[in-house]
């Protein structure tokens, strides 16, 4: 079975908001910003650091990469963000009546934005309708908001674009650390691109845990000004501090997994990837999170995206997220791979 992802509790979480208010912004500027929510101040825990815990989820229709129709500008007009916010709102409630077709809000399978076709956006809903913004790109550095790949990188993302879902499987590194159940790479975790993957962030003295909702990852970051442990990881060794009410994030030392097949090239890790992310509460409901990934092996400069990401009600539960056929059903992935690649 090809790895695609099934959010339950995007079905429980939040209601359809109809007739809802468009809100425009700039890079640094959300719906939720200390001057336009009122009387909002920075929550802290009880032994005193920024409070940034609850769950967390990407669901907002800017794109990584610039699209090309908008290529040369930043931001969008007032009037198109318009546009996008009435078009999700009618997307909304026709999925929530259960039509079928892309016209109404709920795609066929032929026409999942999924590759494969796994899918079709019944599983991809948010609950709600996805926010717009101003943002043309999530990527705001380099100005042309598209990833600055390598020409090594650029291969290996047009391979993977080829090969994902069809193979062939041969062995078992042929399916990506996604469909292997591994992990899809710690630099999208709090935003998961089209699936907008939750993620709780729990604080403890000198720690901050975030659990990601895919895989069940978990990045244990000491905050206490701690030093890097050098020991290399999937997932990084991350060791953060606090400027203000904003948490840095510094992650290096992750295990060189570049021999591996990965579904996003930007995802991949290598012993030479840097992460600096920064959190950044800008009112009760929304962060700022800013990501600069620096990868010589897999770009030609660091680049840097800036997300806003909405915090979900108190009651918002994480499920398990049972990705089991990935490695219990790994030989039958390979021997079904094979059946198909001999009748062919």
């Amino acid at each position: 079975m090809k790895r695609r992802r099934v959010f339950v509790v995007s079905i429980l979480v939040g209601a359809i908001l109809i007739g809802a208010v468009v809100s425009v912004v700039t890079t640094q500027e959300f719906p939720e910003t200390p001057t336009n929510v009122e009387a909002w101040m920075q929550p802290h825990t009880a032994w005193g650091d920024p409070d940034l815990q609850g769950v967390w989820r990407y669901e907002a229709t800017i794109p990584l990469e610039r699209p090309s129709e908008h290529e040369g500008r930043a931001f969008l007009t007032d009037e198109e963000v318009e546009d996008i916010a009435r078009v999700e709102q009618e997307l909304s409630v026709n999925r929530l009546a259960g039509f079928e077709g892309a016209a109404v809000g709920r795609r066929t399978l032929s026409e999942s934005p999924i590759r494969g076709n796994e899918y079709n956006s019944f599983w991809q809903y948010h609950g709600r309708a996805r926010q717009a913004y101003r943002q043309t790109s999530l990527i705001i550095d380099p100005p042309n908001g598209r990833l600055p790949y390598t020409e090594d990188a650029r291969q290996a993302a047009t391979r993977s674009i080829a090969r994902y879902g069809i193979g062939p499987y041969e062995s078992y590194l042929d399916p990506d650390t996604g469909e292997r159940c591994l992990t899809d790479g710690v630099t999208a975790t709090m935003w998961q691109g089209p699936n907008g993957g939750h993620n709780r962030i729990v604080q403890s003295p000198g720690y901050v845990t975030i659990v990601h909702e895919e895989y069940q990852d978990r990045r244990i970051i000491p905050v206490n000004g701690g030093s890097h442990r050098g020991i290399p990881q999937w997932l990084g060794d991350s060791v953060g501090h606090w400027e203000g009410d904003t948490l840095v994030v510094e992650t290096i030392n992750f295990s060189n997994k570049m021999h591996y097949e990965w579904a996003n090239i930007w995802t991949r890790v290598s012993d030479t990837l840097r992460l600096v992310e920064r959190f950044q509460r800008v009112g009760p409901n929304t962060m700022e999170y800013t990501i600069t990934v620096d990868d010589p092996k897999t770009f030609t400069m660091p680049w840097t995206a800036v997300v806003p990401i909405l915090r979900l009600p108190d009651n918002t539960q994480i499920y398990e997220y049972a990705c089991h056929e990935g490695n219990y059903a790994l030989s039958n992935i390979l021997s079904a791979g094979r059946s198909i690649a001999a009748d062919e």
